[in-house]
């Protein structure tokens, strides 16, 4: 993949306004600025090309501020409601701010109260999504049966996999990720330059588009950089 596809996707996304973007594109976007953050940490030097740690936090914490609103809303859907959950508790490992994490929690303790007492929207909840929140509660809570929970959710996956979208395959192969990464199972997972040989063939101004690709396409940067370190 050409670097520069990617560099002009970002200087893209960084000229558009956080308010800007659909709430359903700020969890690919907030994905993509993660990974960015990454880079530039463990490679000082890009901020030539990426801007400041500060600036590219400074937009994590943007994001998670509308999210922690979205947690907060009890209007929302379950199945909805459960991703701000888990995007927001992954912005907290970047954005160390305790009230977001407290907002993420409660949020979490609220959706795991649905789950435990078979509120049938929650139960039947199998996304990439879920499994992610799953992952984060036992590696915020400690406690087994979230990472049990998590599993049966993936485990479930394997009859659909030829049958989903491009952009939900992204979204589970995220999912398991962080599920090895919080069990400790060094199991290879389907790598994000495959992903991204698709990304970078496909221009659209659509912000859905733009931010699933933006997140694409800085996770294979991340990952392309790590490979060859």
């Amino acid at each position: 993949m050409d670097t520069k596809v990617f560099k002009d996707l970002y200087r893209k996304v960084w000229n558009t306004r956080v308010k800007d973007f659909p709430v359903s594109s700020l969890s690919s976007l907030l994905h993509g600025y993660l990974a960015v953050y990454s880079m530039v940490r463990v490679y000082p030097w890009l901020e030539d090309n990426y801007g400041s740690r500060w600036k590219i936090h400074e937009r994590v914490r943007e994001i998670a501020r509308v999210l922690s609103l979205l947690v907060e809303n009890a209007s929302i859907p379950t199945g909805e409601r459960v991703g701000y959950v888990a995007d927001l508790m992954n912005a907290y490992l970047t954005y160390s701010d305790m009230n977001i994490l407290d907002k993420a929690l409660d949020g979490a303790y609220e959706i795991l109260w649905l789950l435990e007492n078979k509120d049938e929207a929650a139960a039947s909840c199998r996304s990439a999504e879920m499994c992610r929140m799953l992952c984060s509660c036992f590696y915020f809570m400690n406690e087994k049966k979230y990472v049990e929970w998590a599993w049966h959710i993936i485990d479930g996956w394997d009859e659909e996999k030829n049958t989903i979208s491009m952009e939900e395959r992204w979204k589970r192969n995220r999912a398991k990720d962080l599920y090895y990464n919080t069990v400790g199972n060094d199991k290879m997972n389907e790598s994000a330059l495959s992903f991204g040989k698709i990304a970078a063939r496909e221009k659209s101004d659509d912000y859905a588009v733009l931010t699933l690709w933006f997140d694409v396409l800085a996770t294979c940067e991340y990952e392309k950089m790590r490979l060859n370190s």
